[in-house]
């Protein structure tokens, strides 16, 4: 499970990082008013995304350090897998639940 592990934070890694490139440059172009209908699309849709690879790294990073440290590995992936979850399924709540709200 180990490896498995490894390999899923290479790959998560691999997206965060392209993820992350095309949002932080769609906010910035966004922000200086140099493209605003494809920008403001992608800066809307990449930000679930980013935030899933984020945390299946996260997760993946750190069930691997606390392996290393406690000496198993379910336990502290059932933790972090969990804990990554709630916080996405916030994510998605706020993105979608919330999409219409007027918060001020």
């Amino acid at each position: 499970m180990q490896k498995v592990l490894q390999n899923l934070a290479h790959i998560s890694l691999l997206f965060f990082v392209v993820f992350g490139g095309l949002h932080i440059s769609a906010s910035l172009l966004l922000a200086n008013g140099v493209i605003d209908r494809v920008d403001s699309l992608i800066f809307n849709v990449l930000d679930l995304p980013f935030l899933f690879s984020a945390l299946i790294y996260g997760s993946a990073r750190f069930s691997l350090a606390l392996e290393g440290i406690t000496g198993n590995l379910k336990v502290p992936f059932i933790v972090c897998s969990s804990l990554s979850l709630l916080v996405f399924l916030g994510a998605l709540y706020f993105n979608f639940g919330l999409a219409d709200a007027n918060l001020f």
